[in-house]
């Protein structure tokens, strides 16, 4: 399925981040995973991943913060935004798509993986559905 693409996953909270990154690992993924914002973007910059899903809400420096540089470095790279926090992350800035927390449906989250990769492949921006 995945094709042994690479995902980055950023989030604060550690059962979060554990859970999805074995979900994503065991649907194929090559994943890397940071507990905050800096150390995410320390290693956006190591790792050159395909995708990056990223909480919003981080004591370092937020989801929006990590967008905005992330696009500085790779504009291409899609961003997909993970928070319970509404509907603000897709609303704002470059983000690829909007996933809310908790993230309940698995597939359904691969699936919008899946989409956000094929709308950059072709250069299309971002993925509106949740």
């Amino acid at each position: 399925m995945s094709g042994n693409k690479k995902v980055l996953l950023i989030d604060d909270d550690d059962l979060v981040r554990l859970t999805l990154h074995a979900y994503l690992e065991d649907s194929g993924y090559e994943v890397r995973d940071a507990a905050g914002g800096r150390e995410g973007l320390d290693c956006f910059a190591r790792e050159a991943p395909d995708i990056v899903l990223t909480d919003l809400r981080m004591p370092d420096l937020d989801g929006f913060q990590v967008l905005a540089a992330i696009k500085k470095i790779s504009p291409a790279t899609p961003v997909i935004i993970v928070s319970g926090a509404g509907d603000a992350g897709i609303s704002h800035g470059e983000a690829s798509a909007f996933l809310l927390k908790p993230v309940i449906n698995m597939k359904e989250m691969v699936s919008l993986i899946e989409r956000v990769l094929d709308e950059a492949r072709r250069g299309e921006g971002r993925v509106t559905d949740e």
